[in-house]
């Protein structure tokens, strides 16, 4: 992964990858949970480049904390292709900022978008701090155009679940609770791999509600809305929604 320019100067920041032959999916093409990773890293590099990232807030018991992600791809980098990630800031308010996202190929050609929205919560009560306290925001907005559409507000998945998942060790990040990521994982494994040899992703969307821990349960609860768009909750064992998804499909050309 390389770096480009310098970071803490930069509104907008920019980041180099190779799509690895480990790290593709049964299609040749870098999956889009690869991707929501990488967006996370671009974002907490940016963010450390500023002097607002993980090793400057925890000083003070605070971490950024992803809360919604939308992403929208007109295609995948293949294995073998280098990419380029730029991220900036589009806006905040007191609890949310907004973090945009460009998918790119080296030779200009754009892969796709996405849309991120944050919050900074203090790690011992659990409660979001005032992001109009951080004054470098104000100065590092940055008007580049994101041209897709912002998140929605995704409504409640009813019926029975279709699958059942208990929280193991690998699920667990550095907060003890479920990594963002692998919310996404779990909800993209309940189609098969047919579906995915004769569509792709073209948007995914997800809204993280509450912390899931280990040694609970998930259940998935999946609803098609229309012909291949997807509503998908995943659910505790009080049935409380952990965070709800849309997946909207297209077909392979």
């Amino acid at each position: 992964m390389e770096r480009v320019g310098k970071m803490e100067l930069q509104k907008v920041a920019s980041y180099t990858y190779a799509v690895e032959p480990a790290e593709v999916n049964a299609q040749g093409e870098l999956p889009l949970t690869v991707l929501a990773q990488r967006i996370l890293e671009t974002a907490t590099f940016h963010a450390e480049s500023w002097a607002v990232g993980y090793s400057t807030l925890i000083q003070n018991d605070q971490a950024w904390v992803l809360a919604r992600l939308a992403i929208e791809m007109q295609a995948y980098p293949r294995i073998g292709d280098t990419y380029v990630i730029s991220t900036w800031i589009e806006g905040y308010n007191k609890h949310f900022s907004a973090r945009n996202f460009e998918f790119a190929g080296k030779d200009g050609r754009i892969y796709g978008y996405a849309r991120s929205i944050w919050s900074v919560i203090d790690m011992q009560t659990r409660t979001s701090a005032d992001l109009t306290t951080f004054e470098y925001l104000a100065e590092r907005i940055s008007d580049k155009e994101c041209p897709i559409e912002r998140q929605s507000k995704l409504k409640p998945v009813q019926g029975e679940p279709l699958l059942a998942y208990p929280v193991r060790y690998s699920d667990i990040d550095l907060n003890r609770h479920v990594n963002s990521v692998k919310y996404i994982e779990h909800m993209l494994d309940s189609f098969t791999l047919q579906q995915y040899d004769e569509k792709y992703i073209k948007r995914f969307e997800i809204n993280y509600i509450s912390e899931a821990r280990y040694g609970m349960d998930f259940k998935i609860y999946r609803n098609e809305l229309d012909a291949d768009i997807f509503a998908i909750d995943i659910k505790n064992n009080e049935d409380e929604a952990v965070c709800r998804g849309k997946v909207t499909f297209i077909p392979r050309r």
